[in-house]
């Protein structure tokens, strides 16, 4: 393509950039992370009933990915958020793992624990302090990260906890909902 014909290929325009900028900037209302938390909330207690567990469980895994691109990103980080986050990506692994194996979902009451520590984490912690372009930066990160990790670009013996987020596989489809890459 030459220079004058990218010069003239057509380019978003925005009539009120600096509108954009600002509710980009803007930190979470209070209504959008009370709203968030009573899902999270939500489904960790539909799952620990037992109702609708494979929905739940991937509600769940999307909390975990989000708290852990969240933390990343230097947004309610630190070494006890990531030990938190990783036990809760291990529960739901394991109970996964365990369903694959045996069909129940069931979860063992240091996972139960490492959840509710998980959703806390995520949702009084990481989400009150953000903005909604870090929100939306973050959701973009983690569904990149998802879909790099599930073609194969992660490391060895990674286990990839796809909830929602995972563009390649419908909703309904929990059959390679976690991988674990060789």
């Amino acid at each position: 393509m030459s220079r004058r014909a990218r010069a003239r290929q057509q380019r978003p325009v925005y009539l009120n950039a600096h509108q954009i900028a600002i509710g980009r900037a803007q930190r979470l209302s209070d209504s959008d992370v009370a709203g968030q938390a009573a899902l999270m909330q939500h489904a960790l207690a539909e799952y620990l009933a037992g109702t609708n567990c494979p929905a739940h469980w991937r509600s769940l895994a999307d909390t975990a990915n989000m708290a852990e691109t969240l933390a990343a990103m230097g947004l309610g980080c630190g070494p006890d958020a990531d030990q938190i986050i990783e036990q809760g990506q291990e529960a739901l692994a394991n109970a996964w793992q365990r369903h694959a194996e045996r069909g129940t979902w069931t979860l063992y009451p240091a996972e139960i624990e490492a959840l509710r520590w998980l959703v806390r984490l995520h949702c009084h912690t990481q989400l009150p302090a953000r903005s909604y372009g870090e929100l939306e930066t973050a959701l973009e990160r983690t569904r990149n990260r998802i879909a790099q990790a599930r073609a194969g670009n992660a490391a060895r013996g990674t286990v990839v906890l796809a909830g929602n987020f995972d563009p390649a596989q419908p909703a309904d489809n929990l059959k390679t909902a976690t991988e674990t890459i060789a």
